[in-house]
């Protein structure tokens, strides 16, 4: 048995527990997707082709995962090949492939699971998700209702993002058809990395509980005239500096939305 507690140990508990409104299985989700995992391999890497390492049920074929590799030596109990790559890596492959994913199996861990191929294609499928880009017109704003926690919670995981707006803050818009939404206010933001930005902005706001509100980005330069009326109602974003080296830019690329109802843990 690995001693060591791992984060997806902790979150793969509280998934476990009384929580019916499925937040922490959401969290646990979100940790997978970002976590480094070790994909056991059937042998080494040939020509660029990776040939994970399977076992079968009569339901499904799953790929063996493991978030340490610690882990996946006790397992194989021998010097193995694999590969390592995030969660968000991993899914694509899994899901071409109609695989499922056995993560810390026979470890006697928390975190031991596995996610059907079914599973799978539901988690693939929300980092697919694109955002819809909207073309009504704005008459006003007023203060915001975005929870605190969801704005604090947003200050953390887009912080990577502060050396690419030039600021940002929080609204609620009013539509000339009467609609009002959530609104995350960037500014001075490179045309280029608009959808970038909306991406990893939905992304974001997928796996935080409470963010059950529509939330629509919206780019302005900083001379235009709403940016003023935004300043006098809006909550300021106070995005989390970060130094340059840390910065991962494949995260610009990273997309998920759509507030579905997530797989129970098995």
């Amino acid at each position: 048995m690995t001693e060591k507690i791992t984060k997806l140990d902790e979150l793969k508990k509280l998934a476990d527990g009384s929580d019916h409104s499925g937040k922490s299985r959401f969290f646990f989700y979100e940790a997978l997707i970002d976590t480094e995992l070790y994909l056991l391999l059937e042998k080494e890497i040939e020509s660029g082709i990776a040939c994970p390492k399977l076992i079968e049920t009569s339901e499904d074929k799953y790929a063996l995962v493991f978030d340490t590799i610690a882990r996946l030596v006790d397992f194989t109990e021998n010097s193995s090949p694999y590969l390592a790559l995030t969660g968000r890596m991993v899914l694509p492959m899994l899901k071409e492939q109609k695989l499922g994913l056995g993560l810390n199996l026979n470890l006697a861990v928390p975190s031991e699971i596995l996610l059907s191929s079914r599973d799978i294609d539901w988690l693939q499928n929300i980092v697919e998700q694109a955002p819809e880009r909207l073309h009504d017109k704005i008459t006003a704003f007023s203060k915001p209702s975005i929870p605190f926690v969801v704005r604090d919670v947003l200050n953390k995981k887009l912080r990577y993002l502060s050396d690419f707006v030039g600021g940002a803050w929080t609204a609620e818009a009013i539509y000339l058809n009467g609609h009002k939404s959530q609104v995350i206010v960037f500014v001075d933001v490179n045309p280029m990395m608009h959808g970038a930005v909306a991406k990893a902005v939905n992304e974001a706001l997928t796996f935080i509980p409470h963010a059950d509100e529509l939330t629509d980005v919206i780019f302005l330069k900083v001379d235009n005239p709403f940016l003023k009326k935004i300043k006098k109602v809006g909550t300021f974003i106070n995005f989390e500096k970060v130094s340059k080296e840390t910065i991962n830019p494949s995260e610009m690329d990273e997309k998920l939305k759509k507030s579905l109802k997530p797989p129970r843990l098995r």
